[in-house]
């Protein structure tokens, strides 16, 4: 059973990753890289330090400072000091960070609408569950 589980959960990320590349496809024009970094801060909704985007990323610091120094000359991040470490720098978003974050994820949904039209009713309701479901599942699995 794990096995089967397995395949269709290898399945599952491959169809949402081309899934997601294709509704990601008219985003802001930056690299791999600096888009995760803006969407992951994007998604906390608070300033980070760069230790806590370089683990929650996966990404090494030193790379991470390049990234972080090319977007800030983009005019989507802003660094400042970290009040409870002297040592540590505090990254956020911009207005421009955030607008462009916002537009992105405003298109993803409206060209997400737009592919749901493809499904009938039950199958938009059958969709709905499923996710509903493997989301309630993956987070179990966490814990």
């Amino acid at each position: 059973m794990s096995e089967m589980i397995a395949k269709e959960y290898i399945e599952l990320i491959s169809n949402l990753f081309g899934n997601f590349s294709q509704l990601n496809k008219e985003a802001v024009a930056l690299s791999h890289l600096q888009s995760h970094v803006l969407e992951f801060i994007y998604m906390k909704q608070r300033a980070l330090n760069i230790k806590d985007i370089s683990s929650g990323l996966d990404i090494a610091k030193q790379q991470l400072t390049k990234v972080i120094s090319d977007l800030e000359t983009g005019g989507f991040l802003v660094k400042a000091p970290d009040p409870k470490d002297k040592r540590a720098v505090l990254v956020s978003l911009t207005t421009a960070g955030q607008d462009a974050e916002d537009q992105k994820w405003a298109g993803m949904y409206q060209r997400l609408s737009n592919n749901l039209t493809k499904l009938t009713d039950e199958e938009q309701a059958d969709l709905t569950y499923a996710l509903h479901k493997v989301n309630l599942l993956l987070k179990k699995m966490e814990n």
